[in-house]
């Protein structure tokens, strides 16, 4: 929240509002004065929202409605600033916006009105992470899936979200890429049974199945001779 060093003195109210100016560092921001002394500060929004200036009588009720938004605004811009560099999970926001101490129930109110809104959706995330670390950093159904079960992903949106990265990939194309990449690693080890569960455990640590692996391993072993 935008707030300001301070708690305002409530014992000050009620009092009429004395001036009004804008802040010189913020010009979305605006100081609100009481018997000409600083009370506190407020967004613009806010401002015109409760349609305060001079002379208007500022109430403890009043006031506690015009911190209601600000809070509420605060964790609003909070959030968009977030989604404004790369895409989030809910869950991902919900943490950050949390080690920032905002209120919890403010949060969700907030996440809520974006995902009716459509600014996050868990599913459309999940396609896009999966996708991407399918395709960039070659992770395995596996890695993908937990990396996204973290993110608070439910596992049906994670299945989903697998399945159309690897729709159309030729999974011994990939186990043959990155093993060929790490060829001089793996035959450094001249014995074939080690080298075997190198490569193994290489792919299973990328996040590919067990299963998969084991399909493919004596065709793997093979193009590494080649």
């Amino acid at each position: 929240m935008n707030q300001e060093p301070y708690e305002p003195d409530m014992r000050r109210l009620p009092a009429a509002i004395s001036g009004i100016t804008q802040q010189k560092r913020n010009k979305s921001r605006y100081s609100i004065f009481i018997d000409g002394e600083f009370f506190a500060g407020i967004s613009e929004a806010t401002l015109n929202r409760f349609e305060l200036k001079e002379g208007v009588e500022m109430t403890p009720s009043l006031y506690k409605d015009i911190r209601e938004v600000e809070d509420l605004q605060g964790v609003r811009d909070y959030l968009f600033r977030i989604l404004a560099r790369r895409d989030h999970s809910r869950k991902e926001l919900f943490t950050k916006a949390r080690r920032k101490e905002y209120d919890t129930g403010k949060i969700n109110l907030i996440l809520d009105d974006f995902e009716q809104k459509e600014y996050i959706d868990d599913r459309d995330f999940a396609r896009k992470f999966a996708r991407d670390k399918a395709n960039l950093n070659r992770w395995g159904p596996q890695k993908i899936r937990a990396s996204l079960f973290k993110k608070g992903v439910s596992g049906a949106d994670a299945d989903r979200a697998i399945a159309s990265a690897f729709e159309e990939e030729n999974m011994k194309l990939i186990y043959s890429d990155l093993v060929l990449k790490q060829k001089r690693r793996f035959l450094r080890e001249s014995d074939p049974v080690k080298r075997k569960k190198k490569v193994f455990d290489y792919l299973q640590r990328k996040g590919y199945r067990p299963g998969d692996i084991m399909r493919y391993i004596d065709e793997l072993m093979e193009s590494l001779q080649a």
